[in-house]
């Protein structure tokens, strides 16, 4: 076989397509050899590209799951009925301007559930407020959560069920005689 015809039938090889006579002239040839070993690298790179164009990315999957779950929660809180009513409670600030709202609702025999969602709580050095629950003359330290720096917060807390809460507010740490907002 001519170096001429074995140097164009070369990626002939790439394909699994072993010709004895071109095989027998490459271990004759290091031009050919040199000529193999860039064509298979050129190869490889091209077929990596080709499954990474195709490989769904990180951020797609993790959306589509987070999809799926938010379509199971609504279906599961739309079709499971509920036991008891969702009890609103709206959050005031010491000025009187409404910063946030208070759902509780029943969570299991024993506890109920607090979703707390605010905007234009005062912000501390810490982003850090205390959440404080009362009740038929007691009180009691709910949770610590942060805000962001507009003030905004979602946080959830449980709640023993053995008390009728009705009043809730937020206080700075450490200073619980000044409250910042309350229900």
């Amino acid at each position: 076989m001519r170096h001429e015809e074995a140097y164009q039938r070369l990626p002939d090889l790439l394909d699994d397509r072993d010709d004895p006579d071109l095989l027998s002239h490459l271990r004759e040839c290091a031009e050919c050899q040199r000529q193999l070993f860039l064509l298979g690298r050129i190869d490889r790179l091209l077929r990596d590209r080709a499954r990474q164009r195709w490989r769904p990315r990180a951020w797609h999957v993790a959306a589509t799951v987070a999809a799926t779950a938010a379509a199971a929660v609504a279906v599961v809180a739309l079709f499971v009925p509920q036991g008891e009513r969702t009890h609103n409670f709206v959050l005031w600030s010491a000025s009187g301007r409404p910063v946030g709202r208070a759902a509780m609702a029943h969570a299991d025999a024993d506890n109920v559930s607090l979703m707390l969602t605010a905007r234009g709580l005062p912000v501390n050095r810490q982003h850090l407020l205390v959440l404080w629950a009362g009740a038929d003359g007691s009180s009691m330290e709910v949770g610590r959560f942060m805000v962001d720096r507009k003030g905004g917060c979602r946080a959830h807390f449980n709640l023993p069920a053995t008390h009728g809460w009705r009043r809730f507010w937020v206080v700075e740490p450490g200073n619980p005689a000044v409250v910042v907002a309350r229900t």
